[in-house]
């Protein structure tokens, strides 16, 4: 029994790892995202304020547009995997918690039986030895 409850421990630690590694995942693609965004208004803005926006250098600026929207794309893909990929983890975490629990409580019940079933067989011993 108490290797079993050994065992869901350290399953319940690798899982509850897993959980902060997906979520670290999400919120560095977050991160990502943001700084991404960031240099796609810049884009727009140079594109408005400057000459940029006719000639040949517009065609490296749409070029860099697109670039640029296909990771954010990437990355919207990205984080929905990893948003799962979180869920997923945090859920067998919690399962692999609750299981723990129940086994802790079965090793408790069953250490307390067999506690009572010792408690029981020496009184009989007692009454037996002392009507003797």
């Amino acid at each position: 029994m108490n290797k079993r409850l050994d065992a869901l421990t350290r399953i319940g630690r690798f899982q509850a790892l897993m959980r902060d590694l997906g979520r670290s995942r999400l919120h560095s693609l977050e991160r990502q995202q943001a700084g991404l965004n960031d240099d796609l208004k810049a884009v727009f803005q140079t594109l408005e304020s400057d000459q940029l926006a006719y000639g040949p250098q517009a065609g490296l600026a749409a070029r860099h547009i697109r670039a640029l929207q296909r990771k954010l794309d990437q990355l919207v893909h990205d984080q929905d995997a990893a948003r799962l990929s979180a869920l997923a983890q945090g859920t067998r975490a919690k399962l692999a918690e609750l299981a723990l629990e129940a086994a802790a409580l079965d090793h408790r019940r069953h250490k307390e039986r067999k506690e009572l079933a010792e408690l029981i067989e020496r009184a009989i011993a007692r009454r037996g030895a002392s009507s003797t």
